[in-house]
């Protein structure tokens, strides 16, 4: 009889000496900070680039192409007739795609090219006088990011 009570009671001991133990809570990740830009703004003939917190759309910027409230642009580039803009979002890609295509369409922009890849992109095509205009919307941080760019007519 001892020896059986000798046996559970280092069977207990063994068990509870193997290192098994509850994990510690792991605490509730929050959302990663999205890094402020890096500023960036150059100019040279024929081209200027603009990056960062203090950006402005170029001065020549078409005013049918809209940029949805609530967005915070980051980036402009003018190379020529040919701007590139590019802006945040709090809505993530699929709400921020489905609210693109009827803002432009308002403005009188035909939708040639729809690709949706979801949840990673979704980029559009429109053309309007011969001018066209496309742009891509990816994640950013708990957001989106469209990059937009608008080219002259072809000649």
């Amino acid at each position: 009889m001892k020896i059986r009570i000798l046996t559970a009671v280092l069977f207990a001991f063994a068990v509870s000496a193997c290192g098994h133990h509850e994990p510690a809570a792991i605490p509730a990740a929050s959302a990663p900070a999205v890094a402020p830009p890096k500023e960036e703004h150059v100019s040279v003939p024929g081209m200027t680039v603009d990056s960062g917190a203090n950006v402005a759309l170029p001065a020549d910027f078409p005013k049918d192409i809209p940029i949805p409230a609530g967005a915070v642009l980051t980036d402009a580039i003018s190379m020529g007739k040919i701007n590139v803009v590019a802006f945040r979002l709090s809505g993530d890609p699929t709400s921020v795609f489905a609210t693109l295509l009827p803002l432009y369409q308002a403005q009188g922009w035909k939708n040639y090219s729809r690709v949706g890849g979801e949840p990673v992109l979704g980029t559009d095509g429109f053309e309007k006088d011969g001018r066209r205009l496309i742009y891509t919307v990816v994640p950013d941080g708990t957001g989106s990011k469209v990059s937009l760019r608008h080219y002259p007519p072809m000649k």
